[in-house]
């Protein structure tokens, strides 16, 4: 097996339906990112996606210790005809 060592984003470590371990190097087809995958993704600040996730304007998994982007809620709700992620809109997950 080998590793790949990349320094630099869109990549992030997540895991499949199944539980197994997958690193994306491309995250359109992740379940979910990690918080400073996401905040490269859209230029803002890790700080900024921690309170979005603190606030419930975006959804979030816990995973073990860390929380994660929720990137299939996203994409589901945008499929969905969602244009707007306002704060509280996922407060109860």
């Amino acid at each position: 097996m080998s590793t790949q060592h990349l320094e630099q984003p869109p990549f992030d470590v997540s895991f499949d339906l199944d539980g197994k371990r997958v690193i994306y190097l491309d995250c359109r087809n992740a379940l979910t990112c990690s918080k400073e995958t996401f905040a490269a993704m859209n230029g803002v600040s890790v700080d900024t996606v921690v309170a979005w996730m603190q606030t419930g304007t975006i959804p979030s998994v816990k995973m073990g210790r860390p929380r994660l982007v929720h990137l299939a809620q996203i994409r589901a709700d945008l499929a969905k005809g969602k244009t707007i992620f306002a704060q509280g809109d996922y407060a109860d997950e």
